[in-house]
């Protein structure tokens, strides 16, 4: 197994303006998932209620594991259902 690569995610790297792969809100905090560099998303967050997106961190998507080491355990596997959810419904559309 290859090691994780973490990445800076630049405001400039993530368009805000499409629509993210998948959206989530967790305990106070919004994250979206988007397109990131080669084979992996790009994650941001910011408090519910803000405008404002603020890159976290990119993470590797293999279709079932969400794979990150910026993120804890709990918000990589929420994250991972959405992913599967949003690919599933992808599949449905067409």
């Amino acid at each position: 197994m290859q090691p994780v690569e973490i990445k800076q995610l630049e405001l400039a790297s993530v368009s805000y303006d499409e629509a993210p792969i998948a959206e989530l809100s967790m305990a106070g905090v919004e994250y979206r998932v988007d397109v990131g560099h080669g084979s992996a998303v790009a994650i941001s967050r910011r408090d519910e209620g803000q405008w404002s997106w603020q890159p976290l961190t990119e993470a590797r998507w293999d279709g079932s594991r969400l794979r990150s080491n910026a993120l804890d355990h709990e918000l990589r596997e929420a994250l991972a259902r959405c992913l599967s959810e949003a690919a599933r419904n992808q599949e449905d559309l067409g």
